[in-house]
């Protein structure tokens, strides 16, 4: 049996090397030469991207990026349409609010970088903020889209509050989860996605609906590592 059979949707393996992510994902969606994505917190056109290797198979898409320096680099190397705001909740739809610039984490939440950077002083810049459902709208992007990847470092939880997973379901979602606490996972179950695998930090689901099934192996290990494991990433973090 394959670790991974995106044909027959048989996943025997949920822990992935982040080596093997962007081949994955093509894998994924059979290498298909167009589709559609959008990219919350694209920072850098190339580096740690999620989209750049589609781009250069033929997709389209949005690359939302509130950072005046990456949107100017992200014009400069990139086909999709940048989308120049941070993505947040409905009670921040317009509002500017700072946005911590640290490089390529930079973030909306000031516990989430002091928690990292203990040492250093958060320096700010002012961002406008909209909703994911706002943007989708605004851009005529069509249910059903194949691709979203979500990395805006702590924010994802208010992000989400903006985004009804139910009426856009796109195909697969990836988003970075450090697994602290298992909110985000119980957000996506409830809004009908299922967890098949990791790669690294970044967590997979897809529409229950779609198939997807884990291996007892498979099952195991989603028990031990998302489950099991996090009171020793509490402990690591906190240190």
């Amino acid at each position: 049996m394959q670790p991974i059979d995106f044909k027959t949707k048989v996943i025997d393996s949920f822990k992935n090397s982040p080596i093997n992510e962007l081949g994955l994902v093509r894998e994924f969606f059979g290498n298909k030469k167009n589709g559609f994505y959008v990219d919350i917190g694209a920072n850098d056109p190339a580096h740690e991207s999620q989209t750049f290797h589609l781009d250069n198979m033929g997709w389209d898409g949005l690359l939302v990026e509130p950072h005046p320096r990456y949107q100017f680099l992200l014009k400069e190397k990139r086909t999709g349409k940048i989308i120049p705001y941070a993505c947040s909740n409905p009670e921040n739809q317009n509002k500017t609010l700072e946005l911590i610039d640290n490089h390529l984490h930079s973030t909306l939440e000031l516990d989430w970088f002091e928690s990292r950077n203990k040492d250093s002083k958060a320096k700010t810049i002012n961002v406008i903020c909209k909703t994911l459902d706002s943007i989708l709208k605004e851009n005529e992007v069509q249910p059903g889209f194949e691709f979203i990847s979500i990395d805006i470092e702590g924010h994802e939880m208010e992000m989400l509050k903006g985004f009804n997973i139910s009426k856009w379901r796109p195909q697969l979602i990836l988003m970075e989860d450090h697994v602290l606490s298992h909110q985000k996972h119980n957000h996506m179950v409830a809004g009908g996605y299922k967890l098949i695998m990791r790669t690294g930090l970044n967590s997979w689901y897809v529409p229950k609906s779609s198939g997807f099934r884990l291996t007892l192996s498979a099952k195991f290990s989603f028990f031990r590592k998302f489950w099991l494991g996090i009171i020793g990433r509490k402990i690591k973090y906190s240190i």
